[in-house]
């Protein structure tokens, strides 16, 4: 595929995706009542989960722009531009829109986090993370 992309730029954030998926990956192998009870752990955890978002929305940022010449009007729009270019598939895109949500409740709801929750979304995360990487290097047909 002839994409004028930045791959220095979208490796250097899939590393950074990888390194928080690397961390958060002990907190998804607790219980939950084990997660509950570490609130070091769960607070640690909530940054991995920003890296993780931001680092992928990044990417996200990037290819909306060479691929569909388009600005998101948020993170979660940008996710559907992917879908709608066909460079992420429907079902995956559907969970990263939900992810750039929970996102901007992490940086600015901060107080109504439940812990729970942020423990059900690490489990899921680090798969569809690692799903969404696959995904675009499988487009861009390079390693990321």
């Amino acid at each position: 595929m002839d994409l004028v992309v930045d791959l220095k730029k979208l490796r250097q954030k899939a590393a950074d995706i990888r390194k928080a998926l690397d961390d958060l990956s002990p907190f998804a192998r607790q219980t939950a009542e084990e997660f509950l009870n570490d609130a070091r752990g769960a607070a640690a955890s909530k940054y991995y989960l920003i890296v993780a978002i931001e680092a992928a929305i990044d990417i996200c940022n990037h290819l909306a722009a060479r691929l569909a010449k388009r600005a998101p009007n948020s993170y979660a729009d940008c996710f559907r531009i992917l879908v709608e270019a066909r460079t992420i598939s429907p079902s995956l895109g559907e969970r990263l829109v939900e992810m750039a949500k929970f996102r901007n409740i992490l940086i600015h709801r901060y107080g109504d986090v439940d812990d729970r929750k942020v423990h059900r979304i690490i489990c899921l995360i680090l798969e569809d993370l690692n799903r969404y990487l696959e995904e675009l290097a499988a487009l861009l047909r390079v390693p990321l």
